[in-house]
């Protein structure tokens, strides 16, 4: 019985001996897998070192701090006009040169009649690829790749509208864009800090406009009624016209001189040009309108409806622009004698045209005047007579009253910018008066700087443009409102530095009253300087460092102020005066992509709206970019030959491999160590059960000897 159970427990060990080396077997084999996982996610991690990324980086697209914006390659970025690619595109062409386009523009090329090899370019066709990439009146092939969204649309109805409505032959298309015209200058006029603004005779040096003052006093009614001051400048603008449209007919018309300067309009012409007008403005819907207005623009060129040369004249090409340039003349001499607003000194003519500056402002002496500059009297919704009353101004210049009118009307934009003006107010209802005086002056001064005029000024581009129509809205909302007025103090001193309404609107960005209503204050200066601010930061958001404050002094409640043109390191992007419009950059654009996929052809590829995908591409050759020469010729090129695309260490992606390597490194690394202790445990079992084995046969070998031993006696 001994040696049976010595036996037996000799197998029961051995057993458990086998299985603890198939364990640790196993354990041996995840950690082999382990040791080959972390050589998986080295190697992962070493190839991430060496990572690129594109960046796109054009040295004229600034922030607010005039640091050059890097972008990311994008199939939008290339493919649509922008500042970032200077209004030319960047086309991805395939190896035999068609150019690889997404959903959207294949459709505009298949409805445009563009066969993938290539077409012959028209008008018509371009109009049409136009037409599909704005998506008017369902324009698209048969079947379309895309779905008909409004939303998804590369251009709008109105761009589709300004390109094709033959509202000028800078927008019309052009055969030879793209296929051998010199290259444009589409460019913004760059940098520019705020020295240069205030120098610059199209904006710092224009002389502010008192009568738009005035003619606000006048209301709604004189809303287009324009200034003395307009009309000499509308004037200069279009005698530099009529000038040029004679040189051009001298020049390229092979006329003399003297042709030139004989050619007038006459009544019949007039009458002509003033119909047309009419009935543009008087159009019941798009179509008559386009209609009129194609029908103008040919008339100023010499064409008759159809397009056709009057009389079969070749002349009347260069005679007709003069007729037009000489006819606006007219009819701005026609429109002062109907009512521009002018200064005139004396007593005032009982027509509401004309302005005295002694009665606008306080001109006398150095007190705060508390007279009336116009009382205008109307009637109500139900007939009954109203009067509305507006006070004189007092101008401050930095703390001192300036009531010289000479020096008052040559006052500059650059003035405002860089000094304290305040205007004052004194009497009933001198917050209202006070704040449509402002406002009629944020407005001009606004539309100097480009406002409502999309490539003027620092109006650069539809995002700037939207950024000043929420600048001009901002700005009347909550520092032009009468009911924001900061109130506090009731004296109301002639020495403005001790009148508590001056003091409130040098400290807050606000119109400033004294408590007892007696007096107002409104600085013009911070008016302008918080317009542009506002612009700054719907231009760059978060980004954007500058604010328009509650109080401009440690002392006032609220947050301090911090206006843009506090800054004398920031930057404007200012378009010059004969820059291209944004119109003309923007129809050149679809000119040359459209040119280009007739004579190249085109393949489509849907997942070129992939940044990652259209990257790897560019980056292996399957596709590459045609760009713009210096000869007007695209030509293809490789990545790296491009001035605007850098391809640089992907910073990005080196630290989420980083991260990504040292997360599953620490979990491996902790799966290594359970191993480890399972592996130690495992391995003091099986020396134990050595032990145990040698153990259990040496008393078998002992029951065995003992046996035979007692058998052989």
């Amino acid at each position: 019985m001994g040696l049976a159970a010595s036996q037996a427990r000799f197998l029961g060990i051995t057993l458990r001996k086998a299985n603890c080396e198939f364990k640790s077997t196993e354990l041996a084999q995840q950690r082999l897998q382990l040791t080959n996982q972390l050589a998986d996610i080295s190697q992962e991690y070493a190839d991430a070192l060496n990572a690129t990324k594109f960046v796109w980086h054009n040295d004229l697209v600034c922030d607010s701090f005039g640091n050059p914006m890097d972008f990311g390659i994008s199939y939008s970025l290339l493919m649509m006009p922008s500042a970032a690619n200077d209004f030319d595109p960047y086309m991805v062409t395939s190896k035999s040169g068609a150019v690889v386009l997404n959903s959207k523009y294949a459709d505009a090329a298949e409805y445009a009649g563009i066969s993938m090899a290539g077409g012959v370019p028209s008008a018509e066709g371009r109009n049409k690829f136009l037409k599909a990439l704005a998506n008017i009146d369902n324009a698209k092939p048969d079947n379309p790749r895309v779905v008909d969204n409004k939303d998804n649309n590369v251009i709008t109805e109105t761009t589709y509208n300004i390109l094709t409505g033959a509202s000028s032959e800078d927008v019309a298309w052009n055969p030879s864009a793209g296929m051998g015209a010199a290259p444009k200058n589409k460019s913004v006029g760059g940098g520019v800090s705020i020295i240069d603004l205030m120098m610059d005779e199209n904006i710092g040096q224009k002389s502010l406009d008192w009568l738009q003052i005035y003619k606000a006093y006048q209301g709604s009614s004189y809303a287009d009624a324009v200034t003395e001051y307009q009309y000499n400048e509308e004037k200069a603008r279009l005698s530099n016209n009529l000038a040029d449209a004679k040189l051009r007919y001298i020049n390229e018309g092979q006329a003399s001189a003297q042709e030139a300067n004989s050619v007038a309009v006459d009544q019949a012409l007039y009458q002509s040009f003033e119909a047309l007008e009419k009935k543009i403005d008087g159009a019941s819907n798009d179509v008559y309108k386009k209609k009129y207005i194609s029908e103008l623009e040919n008339l100023k060129r010499g064409l008759d409806a159809d397009g056709k040369l009057i009389d079969n004249d070749e002349k009347n090409a260069y005679k007709y622009p003069i007729y037009w340039a000489a006819y606006e003349l007219q009819k701005l001499e026609a429109s002062k004698k109907e009512g521009t607003i002018q200064w005139i000194s004396g007593n005032l003519p009982n027509d509401a045209t004309h302005a005295n500056i002694d009665l606008l402002f306080q001109t006398s002496d150095s007190a705060i005047s508390g007279g009336i500059c116009l009382e205008k009297k109307s009637k109500d919704a139900n007939g009954n007579d109203i009067s509305k009353t507006y006070n004189t101004l007092t101008l401050v210049y930095n703390d001192i009253i300036k009531f010289d009118p000479g020096v008052i009307q040559n006052l500059t934009i650059a003035d405002l910018l860089k000094n304290d003006i305040v205007l004052m107010a004194r009497g009933k209802d001198d917050a209202e008066t006070l704040s449509t005086a402002a406002k009629a002056m944020l407005e001009y001064v606004a539309r100097v700087l480009g406002y409502g005029s999309i490539g003027k000024g620092l109006n650069i581009d539809e995002t700037a443009n939207n950024a000043m129509e929420l600048a001009m809205k901002t700005t009347i909302k909550k520092v032009l409102n009468p009911s924001n007025a900061v109130k506090s103090g009731g004296s109301g001193s002639d020495d403005v530095r001790n009148n508590d309404a001056y003091k409130n609107a040098i400290n807050y960005n606000r119109i400033g009253e004294t408590y007892d209503g007696g007096f107002a204050a409104i600085n013009l200066s911070s008016v302008i300087s918080s317009f542009l601010t506002y612009f700054d930061n719907y231009l760059n958001g978060s980004e954007s460092g500058y604010i328009v404050g509650r109080a401009n002094d440690s002392e006032g409640e609220g947050t301090r102020t911090y206006f843009v043109t506090d800054d004398p390191n920031y930057v404007y992007l200012l378009n010059p005066e004969n820059a291209l419009s944004n119109d003309e950059k923007i129809a050149d654009f679809y000119n040359e992509l459209y040119n280009n996929i007739c004579a190249h052809g085109w393949r489509h590829d849907e997942m070129v709206n992939d940044s990652e995908y259209l990257e790897s591409a560019i980056k292996d050759g399957r596709y590459q970019l045609m760009a713009l020469n210096n000869d007007g010729y695209f030509y293809q090129m490789r990545y790296n030959d491009l001035p605007y695309l850098v391809e640089e260490q992907d910073e990005d992606a080196i630290t989420r491999a980083e991260a990504a390597f040292t997360t599953k490194k620490a979990q491996i690394t902790f799966k290594e160590d359970e191993i480890d202790i399972k592996t130690k445990k495992l391995d003091a079992e099986i020396s134990e059960l050595n032990t145990e084995i040698n153990s259990v046969q040496n008393i078998i070998t002992k029951s065995i000897e003992k046996t035979f031993s007692m058998f052989s006696n």
